[in-house]
């Protein structure tokens, strides 16, 4: 489903990612109704790397991917978790491990994977975690994590990779304050 207010074509879908998804066969696309669309892919990976890889943009509208459940009418099948990476900032070196980056990935979404290029622990300026973030739900800031040593908390603010568009006054993905039902009242900051 691509998250747009304008209609998506078909050949636009196929177009943006057909050769992303399937380099090699390509995509089968077929258009069901308010921008929703059933995706055929013509190689195996293609199907994993949708799902998994992302978050998919469509001119510059996000596409939320979901597999297919033959139980389900259309109609039934949620469109709501998006996989992205975040960065953890602030965060104590003692603390940039799998556990910790599980920890704070289960609070933000659904935990997917830490980024552990550099081996078992990590000396950057933040921790990466890919979740699937349910965009129903408004996005977190950050997270408070609690420092043992030194009995206090610690704000560790949250950065999004490849963010879209999304509502600084409700904080949900999918729309813009410009098309928000919350209204501010007057000098009320989002």
């Amino acid at each position: 489903k691509v998250l747009s207010e304008k209609m998506i074509h078909v050949e636009t879908v196929e177009q943006a990612l057909g050769r992303v998804w399937c380099p090699i066969k390509g995509i089968e696309c077929k258009a069901m109704c308010e921008n929703k669309f059933v995706i055929t892919f013509l190689q195996e990976s293609g199907k994993r790397k949708a799902l998994d890889e992302g978050p998919w943009m469509i001119s510059k509208e996000l596409m939320v991917v979901a597999d297919v459940d033959r139980r389900k009418t259309l109609d039934e099948i949620d469109f709501v978790l998006v996989p992205i990476w975040i960065h953890i900032m602030n965060l104590p070196i003692g603390l940039m491990n799998k556990e910790a980056g599980k920890t704070i990935g289960q609070e933000v979404g659904k935990f997917m994977m830490v980024d552990m290029e550099d081996g078992d622990v990590l000396i950057r300026r933040f921790l990466r975690v890919r979740v699937r973030l349910d965009i129903r739900r408004p996005l977190m800031r950050g997270v408070t994590v609690h420092d043992e040593e030194e009995n206090r908390d610690r704000w560790c603010p949250l950065v999004y990779e490849y963010l879209t568009d999304f509502c600084y006054i409700c904080g949900l993905i999918g729309h813009t304050d410009r098309s928000c039902s919350i209204q501010l009242a007057e000098g009320e900051s989002p």
